[in-house]
C-alpha cells in the first residue's frame, strides 16, 4: 500500500512539474510580446538576451572616469565629515620660545625686565572648546549633507553613464547594419544599370529611362555613403567607449513594460537640489555661530630657560570667553547674504521639479508612440520591400521602368532607418524613464 502511495505521489509530481513548466513558457510568451521587446521585428540571425546586454554595460561602464571622478568625490566628502566630528575633540599644542635681546633700554634699575635676561622656554597647551556658538555642530551636519549629495552625484554619474553606453551601442549598431544593408542594395542594384544601358544602346529603352535611372542609382548610392560616414563615426565612438573592438555585436532583445508618470519617485536632480538646500541652511547657522559668544577651557604648562639645568615651572589654566559686541552691519549683511543663498536653494527644488514633471512626461509619451507605431513602420519596410523584390525579378520585362526599383529601394532603407530609430526611442526611453526614477542602476544591477 504504501509503495503504491508513493508511486501515485510520484506520477502526481511529475505532472505538476510538468504542467507548472507549461505554465512557465505560456507566462513567458505572453510576457515576451513582440510590442514588448525591442527589436524584435528585424529578421536577424542573432541578438543579444536581456541580462547579456546588461552585463555588458555594467562591466564597461565601471571603469569610466566620470563614475572614477565621483567615486573619489565621495571620498573627499567622507573625509571632510570625519575631519568635521573631529573638531569636537580638545586640542594638544606644543610651542617653543627662543627670545633672544636684541636691544635693551630700561631706566629703572630695579624692574624686572631690567633683570630679565634671554628665555628659552617651552610649553605645552590643551584647549578644549565647550560652546562655539553652534557652529561645530553646524559643521558636522553640512558634513553629512555633503556626503549624502556626494552619494546622489556618484548614482547619478553611473545612471547617466548607463544611458550614454545604451545610446552608444544603438547608434553603432544601428549604422553598421543601415551600411551593411544599403551596400547589399547597392551590389543588387548595379548590375542592372549596366543591363538598362545596354538596352538603351540597343534601341529597346529610351534613353531618358536610363537616366532617370541614373539619377535615382547615383541617390541611393549617396544615401549608402552618408551612411559610411555615420558608421565609421559610431564605430570610432563605440570602440572608445567601450575599450574594445566592434566584433559580435547584436541588437539588443529587451522587455519593455507599459510605463506611466510616477509621482512616487523623484529624479537625482531633484532629490541633490533638497539636500543642497539642506547644507544651505547649515551654511546659515555657521555663519550666525561666528558672531555668538564662544567659551572653553585651556591648560598651559611652562618650562623657563629649558637650556640651563634648573628650570622654573608652572602650570595655568582656565576659562575663555569671546564674543563680538558690534561689529558694524558686518554680522547681519552676512547672515542676510547665506539667507539669500538658502532662498534660492528653495526655489531652485522647485525648478528642478518642474523639469523632472515635463521630463518624464516627453519620455513616456515618447515610448508610448514608439509602442503604437513600430508595427505599423515595420509593416511599411516589409511591404516595400517585397514591393522592390517584384520589380527587380520584373526588370527583364521591356516595357518596365528600372526607375522603380531605384526608388523602393531608397525608400526601403530610409523606412528601416525609421523603424530602428523608433526601437531606439523604444529602450533608450524606456532606461530614461528608469533613470529619472532613480531605478537604473538597480536593474542593470549597478552598485554604485
Amino acid at each position: 500500500m504504501k509503495t503504491m502511495f508513493n508511486h501515485n505521489y510520484g506520477i502526481i509530481l511529475c505532472f505538476f512539474l510538468f504542467f507548472s513548466e507549461n505554465n512557465k513558457v505560456l507566462s513567458d510568451e505572453n510576457i515576451n510580446e513582440p510590442g514588448s521587446i525591442s527589436f524584435s521585428y528585424l529578421n536577424v540571425q542573432n541578438s543579444i538576451s536581456e541580462f547579456d546586454y546588461y552585463d555588458f554595460l555594467r562591466d564597461s561602464i565601471i571603469t569610466q572616469p566620470e563614475y572614477l571622478y565621483a567615486n573619489l568625490k565621495a571620498v573627499e566628502k567622507d573625509a571632510d565629515l570625519k575631519y568635521s566630528r573631529r573638531q569636537r575633540f580638545p586640542e594638544l599644542s606644543v610651542q617653543v620660545i627662543n627670545d633672544q635681546i636684541l636691544e635693551r633700554s630700561v631706566v629703572e634699575q630695579t624692574s624686572l625686565r631690567k633683570r630679565q635676561d634671554d628665555s628659552f622656554d617651552a610649553s605645552v597647551e590643551l584647549s578644549q572648546p565647550i560652546y562655539s556658538g553652534g557652529t561645530i555642530n553646524a559643521q558636522v551636519r553640512k558634513a553629512l549633507h555633503d556626503k549624502s549629495f556626494s552619494i546622489t552625484e556618484k548614482e547619478n554619474a553611473l545612471s547617466t553613464l548607463v544611458l550614454d553606453a545604451n545610446l552608444i551601442y544603438l547608434n553603432a549598431i544601428k549604422s553598421n547594419y543601415l551600411y551593411e544593408y544599403g551596400a547589399n542594395l547597392i551590389s543588387e542594384i548595379e548590375p542592372f544599370l549596366e543591363k538598362v544601358r545596354q538596352r538603351v544602346e540597343i534601341g529597346i529603352s529610351d534613353p531618358i529611362e536610363l537616366a532617370l535611372f541614373s539619377i535615382k542609382y547615383n541617390a541611393l548610392k549617396s544615401r549608402v555613403q552618408i551612411l559610411k560616414t555615420q558608421k565609421d563615426r559610431d564605430l570610432g565612438i563605440f570602440e572608445y567607449f567601450f575599450g574594445l573592438e566592434y566584433k559580435d555585436i547584436h541588437f539588443p532583445n529587451v522587455f519593455v513594460p507599459l510605463i506611466e508618470n510616477n509621482n512616487d519617485y523623484e529624479a537625482y536632480n531633484v532629490l541633490a537640489a533638497k539636500i543642497q538646500l539642506k547644507s544651505a541652511k547649515e551654511d546659515t547657522n555657521i555663519t550666525k555661530g561666528e558672531f555668538r559668544p564662544q567659551f572653553g577651557f585651556r591648560t598651559r604648562y611652562t618650562v623657563y630657560d629649558i637650556k640651563d639645568n634648573e628650570n622654573d615651572t608652572d602650570l595655568r589654566g582656565g576659562i575663555y570667553f569671546s564674543m563680538p559686541l558690534f561689529t558694524f552691519g558686518r554680522s547681519t549683511a552676512k547672515i542676510s547674504s547665506f539667507k539669500a543663498k538658502e532662498d534660492a536653494s528653495r526655489m531652485n527644488i522647485d525648478i528642478e521639479k518642474k523639469d523632472d514633471d515635463v521630463r518624464e512626461t516627453e519620455i513616456v509619451n515618447l515610448v508610448k508612440g514608439s509602442i503604437n507605431t513600430r508595427q505599423e513602420v515595420y509593416a511599411s519596410y516589409e511591404d516595400t520591400k517585397n514591393q522592390r523584390r517584384i520589380i527587380r525579378n520584373r526588370l527583364d520585362a521591356t516595357t518596365f521602368s528600372p526607375e522603380s526599383y531605384a526608388n523602393s529601394s531608397l525608400e526601403e532603407i530610409n523606412l528601416l532607418e525609421e523603424f530602428i530609430n523608433i526601437e531606439i526611442n523604444l529602450l533608450a526611453g524606456y532606461f530614461s524613464y528608469l533613470h529619472q526614477n532613480q531605478k537604473l542602476n538597480s536593474v542593470i544591477r549597478v552598485q554604485p
